[in-house]
């Protein structure tokens, strides 16, 4: 048994060196086939580093053959440079010989002026003493001074040029003055017998007179006409009664006079006169009255061509078809002004629209009352009314000067208050009875000669303009300011007169000579 054991493990490991020693060749036999490829990649490497070497060192020769045929180039550009720069240096050396040349020439020029012109100087001092001397016979024979004779020959030719520039002046002005006196007469009459179409207005009505029925009467005059308090009360409107049965309708302006007035006969028509009925119909008629203003303001405007005039302005317009001015409806008054205007300003070149919307609102302060009382003028109140409205200076100044409340400073301006005159001058316009005016003059004229130092009064503008000369000795501009007002003062006092009436001071001093 000990011996096959032995004999096995003997073969065993005769097997295992023999496997071991063939592992072993196979491994010498791997590393001696890579170090033979090793080799033949380093000889491959060698060969192509011999190659590259080669064609390096052709490469080199080539290059240097290159950079010796540049240098031998630039070496011949060089040598030509060097004979170009040393030429040129010669041409500078001989241009500077020759400006050297020119220099000592100058030089002996201006010696040469130099004493040329010290001759000059002493000639011209000869000169100037010999002038002198001469002026001085002169003034010394004249038994004046040069400068005194200058003088007088001035101030000769100075008055001779102002007499002859102010009858040229005179000549021009009374000429310009013809001239334009007649170019805006014949405007005038052009613009009145182009427009020729009346505009029918609502006559104005201030009475009111008892219905007939018994029974409506009876109510009407019940509780000592406590109807008609109440719509006193409701309106503001006063019925102050006179003779026939009738009712005289007193109001602080025509347009709540209107109010009180449609209040009453939709009552009376109604027949049902009762407190309650009675608010109804005031109010009924106050919202019925301002929409036939608001058309009558918007008509206004459809007819003139106008438009983006402000509701409010508009408005103002209406209600002037509640108003009169010596019996003329001032809402017809306004389009017959703006239709007017708009003639003239085609006649002169003008904005045709722009002047009949000036002419339209010309008016509007008339209904703005107390405003208008508060700045003594329909045209100022108006023209600050347009102003806050959004209308344009070109309108609102018209406005403030159609009746010279503002020094009118623009054409439009003279325009509005020239259409304003035609239309309320034009026949059968205005009425007022000769009684009435012929008092109002003769008590301004009576006023007016209070006052010693007034030299004459004129009564203008159909009784609504005083304007007083007064003696400018006697009255400075401060006493002009104390004289109007206290003229307007007693007029507001002692005269019964429509509207207002305005008081102008003149102060004016003129001197003239004349030559024979």
């Amino acid at each position: 048994m000990l011996i096959i054991a032995a004999s096995a493990l003997a073969g065993a490991a005769l097997g295992l060196g023999g496997t071991t020693l063939q592992r072993r060749r196979q491994r010498a036999r791997q590393e001696a086939a890579e170090l033979q490829r090793r080799g033949a990649r380093l000889a491959a490497v060698s060969d192509r580093r011999a190659e590259l070497i080669h064609a390096g060192e052709r490469d080199a020769q080539v290059l240097r053959a290159d950079l010796d045929t540049e240098l031998s180039e630039f070496e011949a550009m060089l040598a030509g440079d060097d004979a170009r720069l040393t030429s040129r240096s010669e041409a500078a050396d001989r241009r500077a010989q020759r400006q050297s040349g020119h220099q000592a020439d100058l030089d002996a020029r201006f010696e040469a002026f130099s004493e040329r012109r010290g001759g000059l100087t002493a000639q011209r001092d000869a000169i100037r003493d010999a002038e002198r001397q001469v002026q001085e016979a002169v003034e010394h024979s004249a038994g004046m001074t040069r400068e005194a004779v200058i003088e007088e020959l001035r101030e000769g030719y100075t008055e001779e040029a102002a007499l002859a520039a102010a009858k040229a002046a005179r000549l021009l002005e009374d000429d310009t003055t013809e001239r334009r006196e007649h170019y805006a007469t014949r405007v005038m009459e052009i613009a009145c017998q182009r427009y020729g179409a009346p505009l029918p207005a609502d006559r104005l009505i201030s009475q009111v007179v008892l219905p007939k029925a018994a029974k409506v009467k009876e109510r009407l005059l019940a509780d000592d006409r406590g109807i008609l308090r109440l719509l006193t009360e409701l309106t503001t409107v006063e019925f102050e009664p006179q003779e026939e049965e009738a009712f005289h309708l007193r109001a602080a302006d025509p347009y709540t006079r209107e109010i009180g007035r449609l209040a009453y006969e939709r009552l009376v028509r109604s027949g049902n006169v009762t407190e309650a009925s009675a608010r109804s119909q005031a109010a009924k008629a106050e919202k019925d009255l301002e929409k036939t203003v608001r058309d009558a303001g918007n008509r206004a405007a459809r007819i003139l061509e106008l438009k983006d005039i402000h509701p409010e302005i508009l408005f103002l317009v209406g209600k002037l078809l509640y108003r009169t001015s010596y019996t003329q409806n001032q809402w017809q008054h306004a389009i017959e002004t703006a239709h007017l205007c708009g003639v003239m300003a085609q006649e002169l070149g003008l904005p045709i629209l722009l002047a009949r919307r000036a002419a339209l609102l010309h008016d509007i302060g008339k209904v703005l009352w107390e405003e208008t009382e508060a700045v003594g003028s329909h045209a100022v109140s108006g023209a600050t009314f347009a102003r806050a409205h959004g209308e344009d200076p070109d309108v609102v100044h018209p406005i403030a000067a159609h009746h010279n409340d503002e020094k009118p400073s623009t054409p439009l301006a003279h325009l509005v208050a020239a259409a304003d005159a035609l239309s309320g001058a034009r026949p059968g316009a205005r009425r007022e009875t000769l009684e009435a005016y012929k008092q109002r003059v003769d008590d301004l004229e009576r006023i007016s000669a209070d006052y010693p130092e007034v030299r004459r009064a004129y009564v203008i503008q159909g009784g609504r303009e005083l304007q007083l000369i007064v003696d400018p000795q006697r009255v400075d501009d401060l006493s002009a300011i104390h004289l109007s007002e206290d003229v307007a003062g007693r007029i507001e006092e002692e005269c019964v007169y429509p509207g207002q009436i305005k008081v102008t001071v003149v102060r004016e001093i003129r001197r003239s000579a004349v030559s024979r």
